[in-house]
């Protein structure tokens, strides 16, 4: 085990198991890899998903002051610090803090058990994006009101993908075999990039990162048209101050940026691990991904809300109702303007945006 103090080109031992020594360590190919790598940890699913609906329930522009206040107070600073140590110490989570203090390494662990329970559930989320994806592949969309019988896509979404049911219905209990197939192959998807290692990953993250930005701008350009978006969109910036003087609002923003951010994982430190220890340009590139982030987030938000105003406007709703309508609104929304646009482009739109 490495004593607290020893520099990292003298760690070969970290906790009992032979490591590699920083001279040793790969580095990456350049600033950019780091940069989209780090960017395509960030950012995802929970930014066009969580986000929203976070805004939707508590207060719209009012949860937007909370986490950006939560984001300069709690997320970044945590997050910069990451990769500070990372590329200090110029080895993972594990080695990192076995250098700063021997009986800290079960800090690293303690970030390995919260990957494994956020995993539980995200990579299931991703797993409806999937069941999504294959069924774009239709001649017309099979959640368009022509083809379910005038279903909207929230009751698709429900009835159809997750066939929801009460743990105390008949039923309730059954294993879905196309959401285990679908979670299978997410599973099967990580595994291939965990084996591929960061130059694959620093490779492929330009475009996983820069072509869902290109696809959020398409959707926002159409939503926006939309007949009743501007009262979303109004919704969604107007905050509800009555919502900063309760902690539940607070507590929400700051496990929104912490979850989206994430910073505490260990993914910070090992990913700044790889750069040269002359290396000098570490806090700008955090200051890119961090930003990136939240940009990415709140644009997103644009486009979710003048979906949630339409939806609002042909259902008879309250824009409040159907913007805090449960963790699947991005689901219905997205799902909503996909079979809007012209012609027989919709499929391919909607297999493109859920691919990414």
């Amino acid at each position: 085990m490495a004593v607290a103090g020893a520099t990292p080109q003298d760690v070969s031992v970290e906790m009992g198991k032979q490591v590699s020594t920083a001279s040793e360590r790969p580095k990456w190919g350049s600033r950019g890899q780091f940069i989209m790598v780090l960017m395509g940890y960030a950012i995802g699913l929970g930014n066009i998903w969580r986000f929203p609906y976070m805004c939707g329930k508590y207060g719209g522009g009012a949860f937007m002051i909370a986490y950006i206040f939560s984001l300069f107070c709690i997320a970044a600073p945590l997050f910069i610090c990451e990769t500070v140590l990372g590329h200090k110490f110029q080895l993972g989570p594990v080695g990192t803090f076995t250098n700063m203090y021997a009986p800290w390494a079960g800090v690293a662990y303690v970030s390995i058990i919260m990957t494994c329970v956020i995993l539980t559930y995200y990579q299931a989320l991703l797993g409806w994006a999937v069941i999504y994806f294959v069924q774009s592949f239709a001649a017309k969309l099979p959640w368009h009101p022509d083809e379910c019988g005038g279903c909207t896509t929230g009751d698709y979404f429900g009835q159809t993908v997750l066939n929801a049911a009460s743990f105390g219905d008949e039923g309730g209990w059954d294993v879905q075999g196309k959401l285990f197939l679908a979670l299978m192959a997410v599973w099967f998807v990580t595994w291939l990039a965990l084996i591929g290692g960061k130059n694959v990953l620093g490779k492929i993250a330009y475009f996983t990162v820069l072509f869902p930005v290109l696809l959020l701008v398409i959707i926002f350009c159409k939503a926006v048209t939309l007949e009743g978006a501007s009262d979303g969109v109004a919704y969604y910036i107007t905050p509800d101050m009555s919502h900063l003087t309760k902690a539940n609002t607070w507590s929400a923003a700051a496990s929104q940026i912490l979850f989206s951010l994430s910073p505490a994982m260990g993914t910070a430190i090992a990913m700044s691990s790889y750069h040269e220890r002359t290396y000098d340009r570490i806090l700008q590139d955090n200051l890119v991904v961090i930003c990136c982030n939240s940009g990415f987030s709140i644009f997103g938000g644009f486009a979710v809300f003048s979906i949630v105003g339409y939806l609002a406007e042909q259902r008879g709703l309250p824009v409040e109702e159907v913007a805090s309508s449960g963790t699947g609104l991005a689901f219905d929304v997205f799902a909503e303007v996909l079979t809007l646009f012209p012609g027989g482009s919709s499929p391919f739109f909607s297999v493109c945006f859920f691919f990414m």
